[in-house]
């Protein structure tokens, strides 16, 4: 089985016997997380179903998947933002599942609804198989949702994303991708499963939708693109290795930029490598590979809300690095690169699941997902004026996470892409 979670010095060869380092802090979690879940509940379990959700504006929420493992019920913890970004007066809201407590970097486990009235996020609970739907306007879980009886997340989690319409899940373990369809009151109906598979066998790693396009990253060298009008995904006939298959370069991670132009993956490798494929044809073209330096892996990729930066985490060196994105010809150049993290192979030794504090412009402040025990949040600063740019960590950061398993958080409200 592949999986993402592997030590920064050795690549892809020794990836499945690394999985085995994170899927044994399942054990270790049953034990910490009890004294840590105790300080995050401030405002308490709320667990509740309710029957539907309330079109009105609220404020800002940072949602964390704590992906806690077997044995240990799983949840989310919400943080509201304070003004300077840093997230606080978190509440633990229980999933009523148990996660997978770990898996791949690439696969995020929170997707927040592309919608301009619903405030819903939907949350994997990769051992059991589901999806859980939160009513951000009330906090509660309104309850947990199945796909086929066959699909199955227990290896390495389940990875969702949504277009507004559709929401879908990579599963791990079966290799299967489920369709459903979000409903009003943020519930969901499942409509179809389809099996893709990788030019070199791999399964889903990343997965990015814009609109009618989805795209996928295998991790094993290969991408491959889908059409997803009709809602289920139907194959574009254009699976292929990308260029930097060839150099040992891997792409795992993707994100789509905001005018659904081009999709930009972050590749396991030794190095900070991502490639840009256009895609404004409705079909993958072949990767353009751009080397960002020496830090160590790109295992997620995020476009900031207004396109002009990519932020990628490099987890094998603790680091985060901001490319500048020409949104006219989709060439990529190096902006700037982060300090080491603090608590980095101290506290936490797996970084993942960037996501941006504002809707517009550069984002504002960068957080990212620490795997460790406890978990954390990495806080950055982001700055960009006349070709510069810098990532400042905050001195309060990280903000300890209710979890021993963090790979994935999100953002409400999302980017408008």
């Amino acid at each position: 089985m592949q999986t993402d979670v592997r030590s920064w010095k050795i690549i892809m060869k020794w990836a499945h016997v690394l999985a085995l380092n994170v899927l044994s802090l399942r054990s270790l979690a049953f034990v910490i997380l009890i004294a840590a879940s105790s300080t995050i509940s401030a405002a308490g379990d709320r667990s509740d179903p309710v029957p539907d959700s309330t079109p009105a504006a609220t404020r800002p929420y940072l949602i964390t998947n704590d992906d806690q493992p077997p044995k240990v019920p799983t949840s989310s913890t919400l943080f509201r933002l304070a003004p300077n970004g840093l997230p606080e007066d978190a509440t633990r809201v229980s999933l009523g599942g148990v996660g997978a407590g770990g898996g791949y970097f690439a696969a995020s486990r929170v997707s927040v609804l592309h919608s301009a009235t619903a405030a819903c996020a939907f949350l994997s609970i990769g051992s059991s198989g589901e999806i859980s739907a939160l009513d951000l306007h009330t906090q509660r879980d309104i309850g947990d949702f199945a796909a086929a009886s066959t699909d199955s997340g227990r290896a390495n989690g389940i990875g969702l994303v949504n277009n507004g319409t559709y929401l879908y899940a990579s599963f791990s373990s079966s290799n299967t991708i489920a369709t459903f369809s979000v409903l009003s009151g943020c519930g969901l109906q499942f409509l179809g499963d389809i099996t893709p598979l990788g030019k070199h066998q791999g399964n889903v790693k990343g997965m990015a939708v814009h609109g009618n396009v989805l795209v996928v990253a295998y991790g094993e060298g290969s991408i491959e693109s889908f059409n997803v009008a009709a809602g289920v995904p139907v194959a574009n006939d254009d699976l292929q290795n990308s260029t930097g298959y060839a150099l040992d370069r891997f792409p795992s991670a993707v994100d789509i930029s905001p005018d659904g132009r081009f999709a930009i993956f972050g590749d396991m490798s030794s190095t900070a490598t991502v490639e840009v494929s256009d895609i404004s044809s409705g079909k993958l073209k072949k990767t353009v590979l751009y080397n960002l330096g020496s830090q160590n892996d790109a295992s997620n990729v995020l476009f900031s809300p207004d396109g002009s930066l990519i932020y990628v985490a490099n987890t094998g060196s603790g680091k985060v690095t901001a490319a500048f994105f020409d949104t006219a010809s989709g060439k990529v150049s190096l902006g700037c690169i982060s300090e080491t993290l603090k608590g980095f192979n101290n506290t936490w030794t797996f970084l993942a699941g960037p996501v941006t504090e504002q809707t517009s412009g550069t984002g504002s402040v960068l957080y990212l997902a620490e795997f460790g025990s406890p978990s954390s949040i990495a806080v950055i600063d982001v700055s960009s004026s006349g070709g510069q740019c810098s990532l400042k960590e905050k001195p309060a950061s990280p903000i300890v996470a209710g979890s021993n398993s963090l790979l994935s958080i999100g953002m409400y409200p999302p980017r408008p892409f």
